[in-house]
């Protein structure tokens, strides 16, 4: 049996294929002049190239692999953030300082009286294998601010944001609020977020760290340490 050295290839069994000399079978066979030799019938159709590439494609997948392995272990490296949130046992402040948690935050749960309920958020955000610890203290006495900062300080070395949350309400009509009552609003609505930021701004100042979440006049606060 003659072989051409062409891309036609005689086959053998004509009881198997068919009549080697009907055009109709010859387009059916595949021949690869890479692994195809003159003289000789048997042929490997690119399985050296299907083999290097499913190589190639395992070599990507480890690749890959190692590099989100990588990037996982940089990230447990970068130490949390460390935030305190006043008034955090219920309300607005409950629902930032889980939101701060889930984020991988360590957060301070501050409270003025209802105690099992910041104890309940913090265990809250550590079953998101978050940390937290809860202080109780009024924001208008700056020993209380001062102690509040010094256990963030103890537990975690720093204060990187600072949520001025806490604040009350003596909602009525105009004619019948007392002088009392709006110097009671005034005095925890502002003057203890003044008290808290100034107290936190120290521990920032001194690591340049201005990720501090406040309110209207804390952002004024901030705006004007930062000129200075």
């Amino acid at each position: 049996m003659a072989v051409a050295a062409s891309s036609v290839i005689a086959l053998n069994s004509v009881s198997i294929f068919g009549d080697s000399s009907d055009p109709k079978f010859l387009p059916t066979r595949q021949w690869s002049p890479i692994s195809c030799r003159i003289g000789s019938v048997h042929t490997k159709p690119c399985i050296g190239l299907q083999c290097r590439s499913r190589r190639s494609f395992a070599s990507s997948i480890v690749r890959a692999k190692r590099v989100e392995q990588a990037s996982s272990e940089a990230a447990q490296e970068v130490e949390a953030p460390v935030a305190i949130v006043t008034g955090a046992s219920r309300g607005i402040g409950k629902a930032v300082a889980l939101a701060l948690g889930k984020a991988g935050c360590k957060v301070l749960v501050n409270y003025v009286r209802s105690s099992k309920e910041a104890e309940a958020v913090s265990k809250e955000i550590e079953s998101y294998s978050g940390q937290a610890v809860t202080f109780g203290g009024d924001v208008l006495k700056e020993a209380n601010v001062d102690a509040m900062i010094k256990t963030a300080l103890d537990a975690w070395g720093t204060v990187d944001i600072l949520v001025n949350n806490a604040g009350i309400t003596r909602d009525t009509l105009l004619m019948r609020m007392t002088k009392l009552q709006w110097q009671e609003v005034i005095d925890v609505n502002l003057t203890g977020a003044f008290l808290c930021t100034q107290a936190a701004a120290k521990v920032m100042m001194k690591k340049r760290k201005w990720l501090v979440w406040l309110g209207i006049w804390g952002k004024l606060t901030t705006v004007l340490l930062k000129q200075e």
